[in-house]
């Protein structure tokens, strides 16, 4: 798991940036995101746009992305717009980081098998 901690404005002036830090880690192999909004003010829709789209990067990767927003004003725009539809929004980092814990799957051992 690879945090994220943004701090400020999250808007049109850093969007470019943020996109372009967070493709880089994504590229590198970092498949679960926490990105955590515990510093930040203010999140515009371009913001929001950065975030839509590194969750979808993750989802053809299989990877995940987690949001932690402890300020209700922006976790209701997350909501508002549905985006919390797409990928977890929570009140803290704990809850958040519950949604990026690596998966067991078990698989179904075939009848007359040995092993």
């Amino acid at each position: 798991m690879t945090g994220v901690r943004l701090s400020g404005d999250v808007d049109v002036a850093g969007a470019r940036e943020l996109q372009d830090s967070l493709e880089g880690l994504v590229s590198d192999g970092h498949h679960r995101l926490l990105i955590d909004l515990s510093d930040v003010s203010f999140i515009d829709s371009t913001g929001l746009g950065v975030l839509l789209h590194i969750s979808k990067q993750l989802k053809r990767k299989r990877g995940r992305l987690a949001v932690c927003c402890p300020t209700e004003s922006i976790r209701g725009l997350f909501e508002l717009i549905g985006h919390n539809l797409l990928f977890p929004v929570e009140d803290t980092r704990e809850q958040a980081l519950t949604h990026l814990a690596p998966q067991r799957r078990f698989f179904p051992r075939r009848s007359g098998s040995t092993g």
